[in-house]
């Protein structure tokens, strides 16, 4: 991705997260008549509910798995 658009807030990402916005505001670029701007304010957004998806669904994992070690 060009580095004119890195912006600030993909910093605080956690790595997957990051790349996973990085990639999605590529797709972003490519398919849409979309500012760069936008692109990677919206690939962030999404990245950042895929991440909090994912780590739910780890959790709860974990939670059911120690649930049926109790029992």
């Amino acid at each position: 991705m060009d580095a004119r658009i890195a912006l600030p807030e993909l910093m605080y990402l956690s790595p997957t997260t990051r790349e996973k916005a990085v990639s999605i505001a590529q797709e972003l670029l490519r398919s849409t008549n979309i500012s760069p701007r936008e692109a990677v304010s919206k690939a962030i957004l999404i990245a950042k509910n895929w991440a909090v998806k994912n780590v739910n669904r780890s959790v709860w994992k974990k939670l059911k798995s120690v649930e049926k070690e109790m029992i």
